[in-house]
Protein backbone atom coordinates (compact mmCIF):
# COMPACT_ATOMS: atom_id res chain seq x y z
CA UNK A 1 0.00 0.00 0.00
CA UNK A 2 2.82 2.23 1.11
CA UNK A 3 4.72 1.63 -1.80
CA UNK A 4 1.55 2.34 -4.36
CA UNK A 5 1.34 5.94 -2.51
CA UNK A 6 4.64 6.15 -3.15
CA UNK A 7 4.60 4.89 -6.93
CA UNK A 8 1.00 7.80 -7.16
CA UNK A 9 3.31 10.72 -5.92
CA UNK A 10 6.29 10.07 -8.37
CA UNK A 11 3.52 9.45 -11.18
CA UNK A 12 2.08 12.97 -10.31
CA UNK A 13 5.15 14.80 -10.23
CA UNK A 14 6.37 13.67 -13.52
CA UNK A 15 2.96 14.75 -15.04
CA UNK A 16 3.10 18.21 -13.38
CA UNK A 17 6.57 18.30 -15.14
CA UNK A 18 5.54 17.28 -18.25
CA UNK A 19 2.06 19.06 -18.71
CA UNK A 20 1.21 21.52 -20.36
CA UNK A 21 0.37 24.92 -18.67
CA UNK A 22 -3.67 25.83 -18.29
CA UNK A 23 -4.62 28.17 -21.19
CA UNK A 24 -3.68 25.69 -24.35
CA UNK A 25 0.04 27.63 -24.47
CA UNK A 26 2.25 24.86 -26.08
CA UNK A 27 -0.91 22.88 -27.80
CA UNK A 28 0.18 22.27 -30.90
CA UNK A 29 -2.74 20.69 -32.41
CA UNK A 30 -5.37 22.71 -32.97
CA UNK A 31 -8.16 20.12 -32.42
CA UNK A 32 -6.87 19.72 -29.22
CA UNK A 33 -5.62 23.09 -28.52
CA UNK A 34 -10.16 24.41 -30.01
CA UNK A 35 -11.19 20.78 -27.16
CA UNK A 36 -9.31 22.41 -24.18
CA UNK A 37 -9.98 25.97 -24.12
CA UNK A 38 -13.38 25.22 -25.50
CA UNK A 39 -14.69 22.65 -23.44
CA UNK A 40 -12.22 20.73 -20.94
CA UNK A 41 -10.79 23.87 -19.24
CA UNK A 42 -13.71 26.56 -19.31
CA UNK A 43 -14.87 27.56 -16.15
CA UNK A 44 -18.19 28.37 -16.74
CA UNK A 45 -20.90 25.81 -14.82
CA UNK A 46 -24.64 24.75 -16.12
CA UNK A 47 -27.25 25.01 -14.32
CA UNK A 48 -27.81 21.48 -14.03
CA UNK A 49 -24.71 20.87 -11.97
CA UNK A 50 -26.22 22.34 -8.49
CA UNK A 51 -29.24 19.78 -9.55
CA UNK A 52 -26.91 17.02 -10.06
CA UNK A 53 -25.03 17.63 -6.87
CA UNK A 54 -28.60 18.15 -4.66
CA UNK A 55 -28.65 14.37 -5.66
CA UNK A 56 -25.39 13.65 -4.79
CA UNK A 57 -26.09 15.00 -1.05
CA UNK A 58 -28.93 13.72 -0.60
CA UNK A 59 -27.32 10.39 -1.74
CA UNK A 60 -24.76 10.60 0.91
CA UNK A 61 -27.41 10.86 3.47
CA UNK A 62 -29.19 7.98 2.47
CA UNK A 63 -28.10 4.43 4.79
CA UNK A 64 -30.51 2.55 3.17
CA UNK A 65 -28.79 -1.03 2.60
CA UNK A 66 -28.64 -3.22 -0.22
CA UNK A 67 -27.39 -6.59 -2.04
CA UNK A 68 -23.60 -7.09 -2.53
CA UNK A 69 -22.05 -4.68 -5.09
CA UNK A 70 -19.54 -5.27 -7.02
CA UNK A 71 -17.02 -1.77 -7.19
CA UNK A 72 -14.44 -2.85 -9.33
CA UNK A 73 -10.98 -4.04 -8.16
CA UNK A 74 -9.29 -1.89 -5.64
CA UNK A 75 -11.97 -0.49 -3.70
CA UNK A 76 -11.96 -1.21 0.26
CA UNK A 77 -15.34 -2.43 -0.07
CA UNK A 78 -15.20 -4.87 -3.32
CA UNK A 79 -15.69 -8.23 -0.64
CA UNK A 80 -18.76 -6.58 1.83
CA UNK A 81 -21.85 -8.35 1.20
CA UNK A 82 -23.83 -5.26 1.85
CA UNK A 83 -23.04 -2.17 1.36
CA UNK A 84 -25.50 1.42 2.04
CA UNK A 85 -25.81 3.65 -0.61
CA UNK A 86 -24.30 6.26 1.37
CA UNK A 87 -20.78 4.52 0.86
CA UNK A 88 -21.56 3.06 -2.26
CA UNK A 89 -22.18 6.69 -3.48
CA UNK A 90 -18.38 7.69 -1.48
CA UNK A 91 -16.43 4.78 -3.25
CA UNK A 92 -18.08 4.80 -6.85
CA UNK A 93 -19.45 8.20 -7.75
CA UNK A 94 -17.25 10.26 -9.65
CA UNK A 95 -16.09 13.88 -8.62
CA UNK A 96 -17.98 16.92 -8.99
CA UNK A 97 -14.85 18.15 -11.67
CA UNK A 98 -14.99 14.62 -13.48
CA UNK A 99 -18.89 15.08 -13.83
CA UNK A 100 -18.05 18.59 -15.21
CA UNK A 101 -15.90 17.67 -17.50
CA UNK A 102 -18.14 14.84 -18.92
CA UNK A 103 -21.01 17.10 -19.46
CA UNK A 104 -18.43 19.45 -21.23
CA UNK A 105 -17.01 16.85 -23.52
CA UNK A 106 -20.56 15.48 -24.41
CA UNK A 107 -21.65 18.97 -24.92
CA UNK A 108 -18.77 19.73 -27.18
CA UNK A 109 -18.59 16.99 -29.20
CA UNK A 110 -22.37 16.34 -29.27
CA UNK A 111 -21.99 12.69 -30.06
CA UNK A 112 -25.48 10.35 -31.43
CA UNK A 113 -24.32 7.98 -28.73
CA UNK A 114 -22.77 7.51 -25.50
CA UNK A 115 -21.90 4.04 -23.94
CA UNK A 116 -21.29 3.90 -19.86
CA UNK A 117 -20.06 1.35 -18.36
CA UNK A 118 -20.81 1.35 -14.64
CA UNK A 119 -23.73 3.20 -13.64
CA UNK A 120 -23.39 3.43 -10.01
CA UNK A 121 -26.19 5.51 -8.58
CA UNK A 122 -26.36 7.76 -11.90
CA UNK A 123 -24.39 10.75 -10.93
CA UNK A 124 -21.83 10.29 -13.97
CA UNK A 125 -25.01 9.02 -15.82
CA UNK A 126 -26.49 12.44 -15.42
CA UNK A 127 -23.60 14.53 -16.28
CA UNK A 128 -23.09 12.69 -19.66
CA UNK A 129 -27.13 12.57 -20.72
CA UNK A 130 -27.31 16.14 -19.79
CA UNK A 131 -24.44 17.10 -21.78
CA UNK A 132 -26.16 16.48 -24.75
CA UNK A 133 -30.07 15.47 -24.54
CA UNK A 134 -29.66 14.82 -28.59
CA UNK A 135 -27.49 12.05 -27.48
CA UNK A 136 -28.65 8.63 -26.55
CA UNK A 137 -26.90 7.40 -23.75
CA UNK A 138 -26.81 3.92 -22.75
CA UNK A 139 -25.44 2.87 -19.70
CA UNK A 140 -24.24 -0.65 -18.25
CA UNK A 141 -24.50 -1.97 -14.49
CA UNK A 142 -24.09 -4.88 -12.89
CA UNK A 143 -26.05 -4.60 -10.17
CA UNK A 144 -30.30 -4.81 -10.53
CA UNK A 145 -30.28 -2.29 -7.32
CA UNK A 146 -27.88 0.17 -8.62
CA UNK A 147 -29.97 0.32 -11.66
CA UNK A 148 -33.28 1.05 -9.94
CA UNK A 149 -31.58 3.91 -7.84
CA UNK A 150 -30.02 5.35 -10.87
CA UNK A 151 -33.19 5.14 -13.11
CA UNK A 152 -34.82 6.84 -10.23
CA UNK A 153 -31.78 9.67 -9.88
CA UNK A 154 -32.57 10.32 -13.90
CA UNK A 155 -36.29 10.90 -13.45
CA UNK A 156 -35.81 13.27 -10.69
CA UNK A 157 -33.95 15.58 -13.19
CA UNK A 158 -36.06 14.63 -16.62
CA UNK A 159 -33.59 13.16 -18.36
CA UNK A 160 -35.06 10.47 -20.64
CA UNK A 161 -32.62 9.63 -23.69
CA UNK A 162 -30.72 7.48 -20.97
CA UNK A 163 -31.43 3.49 -21.37
CA UNK A 164 -29.84 2.31 -18.09
CA UNK A 165 -29.09 -1.77 -18.90
CA UNK A 166 -28.77 -4.41 -16.74
CA UNK A 167 -26.16 -7.14 -16.85
CA UNK A 168 -22.64 -8.31 -17.17
CA UNK A 169 -20.22 -6.14 -19.17
CA UNK A 170 -18.46 -9.23 -21.47
CA UNK A 171 -22.25 -10.81 -21.99
CA UNK A 172 -24.17 -7.13 -22.54
CA UNK A 173 -21.13 -4.62 -24.94
CA UNK A 174 -21.14 -7.29 -27.90
CA UNK A 175 -25.16 -6.90 -28.44
CA UNK A 176 -24.90 -3.21 -27.75
CA UNK A 177 -22.28 -2.65 -30.38
CA UNK A 178 -24.37 -5.29 -32.55
CA UNK A 179 -27.34 -3.03 -32.25
CA UNK A 180 -25.73 0.61 -32.74
CA UNK A 181 -24.67 2.20 -35.70
CA UNK A 182 -21.66 3.99 -34.20
CA UNK A 183 -19.48 4.77 -31.32
CA UNK A 184 -19.74 8.57 -29.86
CA UNK A 185 -18.54 8.76 -26.44
CA UNK A 186 -17.79 5.95 -24.37
CA UNK A 187 -17.20 6.09 -20.72
CA UNK A 188 -15.21 3.42 -18.77
CA UNK A 189 -15.91 3.26 -15.05
CA UNK A 190 -16.42 0.03 -14.13
CA UNK A 191 -13.68 -2.62 -13.59
CA UNK A 192 -10.63 -1.52 -12.60
CA UNK A 193 -8.12 -3.89 -13.35
CA UNK A 194 -6.05 -3.98 -16.39
CA UNK A 195 -7.31 -7.10 -17.82
CA UNK A 196 -10.63 -5.94 -18.16
CA UNK A 197 -9.86 -2.30 -19.44
CA UNK A 198 -7.99 -3.81 -22.46
CA UNK A 199 -10.95 -6.47 -22.83
CA UNK A 200 -13.26 -3.18 -23.28
CA UNK A 201 -10.90 -1.18 -24.81
CA UNK A 202 -10.63 -4.15 -27.97
CA UNK A 203 -14.22 -3.81 -28.04
CA UNK A 204 -14.90 -0.86 -28.57
CA UNK A 205 -11.83 0.32 -30.65
CA UNK A 206 -12.87 -2.52 -33.32
CA UNK A 207 -15.82 -0.03 -34.09
CA UNK A 208 -14.45 2.95 -33.37
CA UNK A 209 -14.52 5.68 -36.50
CA UNK A 210 -12.86 9.20 -36.27
CA UNK A 211 -15.51 10.78 -34.42
CA UNK A 212 -14.78 8.03 -31.11
CA UNK A 213 -14.15 8.91 -27.80
CA UNK A 214 -13.31 7.06 -24.90
CA UNK A 215 -12.82 8.15 -21.80
CA UNK A 216 -11.39 5.97 -18.93
CA UNK A 217 -11.46 6.95 -15.22
CA UNK A 218 -8.85 6.08 -12.19
CA UNK A 219 -5.97 5.18 -14.77
CA UNK A 220 -3.70 5.80 -11.44
CA UNK A 221 -5.92 3.57 -9.67
CA UNK A 222 -3.41 1.24 -9.62
CA UNK A 223 0.05 -0.16 -11.43
CA UNK A 224 -2.65 -2.10 -12.86
CA UNK A 225 -4.55 0.79 -14.57
CA UNK A 226 -1.35 2.58 -15.33
CA UNK A 227 -0.40 -0.25 -17.52
CA UNK A 228 -3.33 -0.71 -19.53
CA UNK A 229 -3.37 3.29 -19.99
CA UNK A 230 0.11 3.01 -21.06
CA UNK A 231 -0.97 0.11 -23.51
CA UNK A 232 -3.79 2.21 -24.66
CA UNK A 233 -1.84 5.27 -25.35
CA UNK A 234 0.75 3.13 -27.69
CA UNK A 235 -1.78 1.08 -29.60
CA UNK A 236 -1.72 2.01 -33.15
CA UNK A 237 -5.98 2.38 -33.43
CA UNK A 238 -5.26 5.40 -31.37
CA UNK A 239 -4.08 8.50 -33.22
CA UNK A 240 -4.62 11.22 -29.94
CA UNK A 241 -4.21 9.96 -26.30
CA UNK A 242 -4.68 13.07 -23.96
CA UNK A 243 -3.40 12.37 -20.15
CA UNK A 244 -5.65 14.13 -17.26
CA UNK A 245 -3.93 12.41 -14.67
CA UNK A 246 -7.01 11.13 -13.38
CA UNK A 247 -8.71 10.32 -16.67
CA UNK A 248 -7.34 9.30 -19.75
CA UNK A 249 -8.71 10.41 -23.24
CA UNK A 250 -8.30 8.34 -26.24
CA UNK A 251 -9.34 9.83 -29.68
CA UNK A 252 -9.24 7.38 -32.95
CA UNK A 253 -9.19 10.16 -35.66
CA UNK A 254 -7.83 9.41 -38.91
CA UNK A 255 -5.24 11.09 -41.00
CA UNK A 256 -3.43 12.73 -38.28
CA UNK A 257 0.53 12.36 -36.75
CA UNK A 258 0.12 10.20 -33.12
CA UNK A 259 0.14 12.57 -30.37
CA UNK A 260 0.04 12.42 -26.32
CA UNK A 261 -0.66 15.42 -24.75
CA UNK A 262 -0.75 15.78 -20.73
CA UNK A 263 -3.32 18.66 -19.87
CA UNK A 264 -3.44 20.06 -16.07
CA UNK A 265 -7.62 19.79 -15.58
CA UNK A 266 -9.21 20.50 -11.99
CA UNK A 267 -7.54 19.65 -8.75
CA UNK A 268 -4.37 18.45 -11.23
Amino acid sequence: MFQEKLDLIVRYLNFRANSKPRGGHGIHSPFIYDLYTQSIDIKSKAEIFNRIEKIRKELLRNKTIISKVDFGAGSKQANSKEQTIKDITKLSAVKPFTGRLLYRLANYLKPDTIIELGTSVGISTCYLAAGNDKSKVYSLEGNKSLVKIATENLNKLGLGNVNVISGDFDTQIPILLSEIKKCGIIFIDGNHTENATLRYFKYFSEKADSDTLIIFDDIRWSNGMQNAWSNICDDNNVSISVDLFNCGLAFFRKGVVKQHFNLRYGPF
